[in-house]
Protein backbone atom coordinates (compact mmCIF):
# COMPACT_ATOMS: atom_id res chain seq x y z
CA UNK A 1 0.00 0.00 0.00
CA UNK A 2 2.75 2.45 1.02
CA UNK A 3 4.94 1.45 -1.93
CA UNK A 4 2.06 1.92 -4.35
CA UNK A 5 1.37 5.44 -2.98
CA UNK A 6 5.05 6.49 -3.33
CA UNK A 7 5.21 5.24 -6.88
CA UNK A 8 2.01 7.13 -7.67
CA UNK A 9 3.48 10.37 -6.33
CA UNK A 10 6.65 9.83 -8.33
CA UNK A 11 4.63 9.52 -11.50
CA UNK A 12 3.08 12.94 -10.81
CA UNK A 13 6.19 14.97 -9.88
CA UNK A 14 8.93 13.38 -11.96
CA UNK A 15 9.39 14.46 -15.62
CA UNK A 16 8.11 12.05 -18.24
CA UNK A 17 11.41 11.87 -20.07
CA UNK A 18 14.41 10.17 -18.44
CA UNK A 19 16.64 12.65 -16.56
CA UNK A 20 19.68 11.49 -18.49
CA UNK A 21 18.06 12.56 -21.76
CA UNK A 22 17.19 16.16 -20.78
CA UNK A 23 20.75 17.63 -20.70
CA UNK A 24 21.50 16.04 -24.07
CA UNK A 25 18.18 17.34 -25.47
CA UNK A 26 18.88 20.91 -24.29
CA UNK A 27 22.51 20.70 -25.35
CA UNK A 28 21.46 19.70 -28.85
CA UNK A 29 19.58 22.97 -29.33
CA UNK A 30 22.46 24.98 -27.86
CA UNK A 31 24.88 23.39 -30.34
CA UNK A 32 22.48 24.05 -33.24
CA UNK A 33 22.08 27.69 -32.20
CA UNK A 34 25.85 28.17 -32.05
CA UNK A 35 26.21 26.53 -35.46
CA UNK A 36 23.59 28.83 -37.02
CA UNK A 37 25.15 32.00 -35.55
CA UNK A 38 28.64 31.10 -36.76
CA UNK A 39 27.61 30.15 -40.28
CA UNK A 40 24.76 32.55 -41.01
CA UNK A 41 26.27 35.84 -39.86
CA UNK A 42 29.46 37.64 -40.93
CA UNK A 43 32.30 36.44 -38.76
CA UNK A 44 35.62 38.22 -38.37
CA UNK A 45 38.22 35.94 -39.88
CA UNK A 46 41.25 38.09 -40.45
CA UNK A 47 42.83 40.79 -38.34
CA UNK A 48 45.82 42.87 -39.31
CA UNK A 49 47.73 45.90 -38.10
CA UNK A 50 50.24 47.74 -40.26
CA UNK A 51 52.35 50.70 -39.18
CA UNK A 52 53.72 52.95 -41.92
CA UNK A 53 56.42 55.59 -41.60
CA UNK A 54 59.36 56.22 -39.30
CA UNK A 55 59.81 58.67 -36.48
CA UNK A 56 62.55 61.16 -37.25
CA UNK A 57 61.09 63.94 -35.10
CA UNK A 58 57.76 65.39 -34.17
CA UNK A 59 55.54 67.40 -36.51
CA UNK A 60 52.79 69.85 -35.67
CA UNK A 61 50.68 69.27 -38.78
CA UNK A 62 47.75 69.00 -38.52
CA UNK A 63 47.04 68.43 -34.82
CA UNK A 64 48.83 71.50 -33.45
CA UNK A 65 47.32 73.93 -35.94
CA UNK A 66 48.65 75.75 -39.02
CA UNK A 67 51.84 77.70 -39.42
CA UNK A 68 51.18 81.48 -39.22
CA UNK A 69 49.73 82.73 -42.48
CA UNK A 70 48.51 79.29 -43.59
CA UNK A 71 44.84 78.34 -43.99
CA UNK A 72 45.10 75.16 -41.92
CA UNK A 73 41.94 73.54 -43.25
CA UNK A 74 43.15 70.42 -45.08
CA UNK A 75 45.86 67.81 -44.60
CA UNK A 76 46.55 64.85 -46.87
CA UNK A 77 48.84 61.87 -46.65
CA UNK A 78 49.38 59.53 -49.59
CA UNK A 79 50.54 55.93 -49.09
CA UNK A 80 51.98 53.82 -51.90
CA UNK A 81 50.11 50.61 -52.64
CA UNK A 82 53.41 48.76 -52.22
CA UNK A 83 53.26 49.62 -48.50
CA UNK A 84 50.43 47.09 -48.12
CA UNK A 85 50.71 43.32 -48.46
CA UNK A 86 47.09 42.77 -49.41
CA UNK A 87 43.48 43.85 -49.09
CA UNK A 88 42.54 45.34 -45.75
CA UNK A 89 39.21 46.56 -44.33
CA UNK A 90 40.44 49.55 -42.35
CA UNK A 91 38.58 50.08 -39.07
CA UNK A 92 41.02 52.25 -37.13
CA UNK A 93 43.66 54.87 -37.96
CA UNK A 94 46.13 55.79 -35.19
CA UNK A 95 48.78 58.48 -34.78
CA UNK A 96 51.43 58.55 -32.06
CA UNK A 97 52.37 61.42 -29.78
CA UNK A 98 56.08 62.21 -29.87
CA UNK A 99 57.79 60.82 -26.75
CA UNK A 100 58.37 63.65 -24.31
CA UNK A 101 55.36 65.62 -25.56
CA UNK A 102 53.02 64.48 -22.80
CA UNK A 103 50.96 67.38 -21.48
CA UNK A 104 50.77 69.13 -24.85
CA UNK A 105 47.42 70.12 -26.37
CA UNK A 106 45.52 69.56 -29.59
CA UNK A 107 44.44 72.26 -32.03
CA UNK A 108 40.73 72.54 -31.32
CA UNK A 109 38.28 71.87 -34.12
CA UNK A 110 36.20 69.34 -36.03
CA UNK A 111 38.34 66.78 -37.85
CA UNK A 112 36.76 64.90 -40.72
CA UNK A 113 38.87 61.95 -41.86
CA UNK A 114 38.28 60.48 -45.32
CA UNK A 115 39.90 57.73 -47.37
CA UNK A 116 40.04 57.19 -51.10
CA UNK A 117 41.95 55.24 -53.74
CA UNK A 118 44.01 57.22 -56.25
CA UNK A 119 45.77 56.11 -59.43
CA UNK A 120 48.18 59.06 -59.59
CA UNK A 121 51.75 58.67 -58.36
CA UNK A 122 51.96 59.77 -54.73
CA UNK A 123 54.82 62.16 -55.62
CA UNK A 124 52.88 63.96 -58.35
CA UNK A 125 49.86 65.27 -56.41
CA UNK A 126 49.03 68.96 -56.15
CA UNK A 127 50.19 71.00 -53.17
CA UNK A 128 47.90 73.91 -54.08
CA UNK A 129 44.72 72.24 -55.34
CA UNK A 130 44.22 69.60 -52.65
CA UNK A 131 40.68 68.77 -53.76
CA UNK A 132 42.02 67.52 -57.10
CA UNK A 133 44.08 64.87 -55.32
CA UNK A 134 41.07 63.07 -53.84
CA UNK A 135 39.93 59.82 -55.42
CA UNK A 136 36.48 59.21 -56.91
CA UNK A 137 35.54 56.75 -54.15
CA UNK A 138 36.30 59.21 -51.34
CA UNK A 139 34.52 58.01 -48.21
CA UNK A 140 34.12 59.77 -44.88
CA UNK A 141 35.76 57.45 -42.38
CA UNK A 142 35.34 59.35 -39.09
CA UNK A 143 34.43 62.78 -37.75
CA UNK A 144 35.75 63.85 -34.35
CA UNK A 145 35.75 67.07 -32.32
CA UNK A 146 39.21 67.42 -30.81
CA UNK A 147 40.60 69.74 -28.15
CA UNK A 148 42.47 69.67 -24.86
CA UNK A 149 45.27 67.34 -23.82
CA UNK A 150 46.82 65.22 -26.56
CA UNK A 151 46.62 61.45 -25.96
CA UNK A 152 49.60 59.15 -26.44
CA UNK A 153 47.67 57.48 -29.27
CA UNK A 154 45.23 59.58 -31.27
CA UNK A 155 42.78 57.05 -32.71
CA UNK A 156 40.08 57.51 -35.34
CA UNK A 157 37.66 54.59 -35.53
CA UNK A 158 35.21 54.15 -38.39
CA UNK A 159 34.48 52.42 -41.64
CA UNK A 160 35.42 49.81 -42.35
CA UNK A 161 36.99 51.09 -45.56
CA UNK A 162 37.91 48.22 -47.83
CA UNK A 163 41.22 49.01 -49.49
CA UNK A 164 42.61 46.86 -52.30
CA UNK A 165 46.21 47.86 -53.15
CA UNK A 166 45.83 46.48 -56.67
CA UNK A 167 43.35 49.30 -57.39
CA UNK A 168 45.83 52.10 -56.65
CA UNK A 169 47.43 54.12 -53.85
CA UNK A 170 45.67 55.15 -50.65
CA UNK A 171 44.95 58.80 -49.82
CA UNK A 172 44.13 59.99 -46.31
CA UNK A 173 42.38 63.36 -46.24
CA UNK A 174 41.76 65.35 -43.04
CA UNK A 175 39.58 68.45 -43.20
CA UNK A 176 39.55 70.77 -40.18
CA UNK A 177 36.61 73.08 -39.55
CA UNK A 178 35.23 75.15 -36.66
CA UNK A 179 38.72 75.88 -35.28
CA UNK A 180 38.95 77.01 -31.67
CA UNK A 181 42.71 77.57 -31.66
CA UNK A 182 45.42 76.47 -29.29
CA UNK A 183 47.53 73.40 -29.84
CA UNK A 184 51.20 72.53 -29.50
CA UNK A 185 51.17 68.73 -29.73
CA UNK A 186 53.84 67.04 -31.84
CA UNK A 187 53.21 63.63 -33.38
CA UNK A 188 55.73 61.15 -34.79
CA UNK A 189 56.69 62.08 -38.36
CA UNK A 190 59.28 61.38 -41.05
CA UNK A 191 60.42 65.00 -40.86
CA UNK A 192 61.79 65.06 -44.40
CA UNK A 193 63.72 61.80 -44.05
CA UNK A 194 60.81 59.41 -44.10
CA UNK A 195 60.31 56.49 -46.51
CA UNK A 196 59.50 57.13 -50.17
CA UNK A 197 56.20 55.31 -49.79
CA UNK A 198 54.58 58.16 -47.82
CA UNK A 199 54.08 61.76 -49.02
CA UNK A 200 52.09 64.57 -47.39
CA UNK A 201 50.25 67.56 -48.85
CA UNK A 202 48.54 70.27 -46.83
CA UNK A 203 47.77 73.96 -46.37
CA UNK A 204 49.18 73.83 -42.84
CA UNK A 205 52.81 74.16 -43.93
CA UNK A 206 55.17 73.13 -46.74
CA UNK A 207 57.11 69.92 -47.18
CA UNK A 208 55.89 66.88 -49.10
CA UNK A 209 58.23 63.96 -49.90
CA UNK A 210 59.85 62.44 -46.84
CA UNK A 211 57.26 63.95 -44.55
CA UNK A 212 54.21 62.20 -43.17
CA UNK A 213 52.86 61.12 -39.82
CA UNK A 214 53.65 57.63 -38.61
CA UNK A 215 50.32 55.93 -39.25
CA UNK A 216 48.93 52.68 -37.93
CA UNK A 217 46.08 51.04 -39.83
CA UNK A 218 44.10 48.34 -38.08
CA UNK A 219 41.98 46.21 -40.33
CA UNK A 220 39.77 43.16 -40.41
CA UNK A 221 37.99 41.08 -43.00
CA UNK A 222 34.71 39.18 -42.64
CA UNK A 223 32.88 36.63 -44.75
CA UNK A 224 30.98 39.53 -46.31
CA UNK A 225 34.21 41.19 -47.44
CA UNK A 226 36.13 38.10 -48.43
CA UNK A 227 34.31 37.90 -51.77
CA UNK A 228 36.54 40.77 -52.93
CA UNK A 229 39.79 39.08 -51.97
CA UNK A 230 42.01 37.23 -54.40
CA UNK A 231 42.76 34.42 -51.95
CA UNK A 232 39.65 32.55 -50.74
CA UNK A 233 41.41 30.21 -48.30
CA UNK A 234 40.00 31.73 -45.04
CA UNK A 235 36.44 31.54 -46.36
CA UNK A 236 36.96 27.99 -47.59
CA UNK A 237 38.29 26.96 -44.18
CA UNK A 238 35.29 28.55 -42.45
CA UNK A 239 32.81 26.73 -44.67
CA UNK A 240 34.72 23.47 -44.18
CA UNK A 241 34.58 23.97 -40.40
CA UNK A 242 30.82 24.59 -40.56
CA UNK A 243 30.43 21.40 -42.58
CA UNK A 244 32.34 19.36 -40.00
CA UNK A 245 30.27 20.91 -37.21
CA UNK A 246 27.08 19.92 -39.05
CA UNK A 247 28.25 16.31 -39.41
CA UNK A 248 29.18 16.19 -35.72
CA UNK A 249 25.77 17.48 -34.65
CA UNK A 250 24.02 15.00 -36.95
CA UNK A 251 26.03 12.16 -35.45
CA UNK A 252 25.16 13.26 -31.90
CA UNK A 253 21.47 13.31 -32.78
CA UNK A 254 21.55 9.66 -33.80
CA UNK A 255 23.16 8.58 -30.52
Amino acid sequence: MYTTRVNSLRSVFEPRCPPTKRPLYAGKYFIWLTFIVLCAFPVTLLGDTITLGVNNGGNADPFAGPFPGQAGTEYQEAYASSDFSGTIAISSIDFFLLPGSQGSTLYGGTYQVSLSVITANINSLSQTDLASNIGADNTIFSTEILSGAAPNVLAFSGGPFLYDPSAGNLLLNIQVSNPTGGGNALFEDGEGDGPAGIVRYSNFYGGTTGYGLVTQFTGSSSITNLSTLDTPEPRTLMLFACGLAGLFIRRRQRV
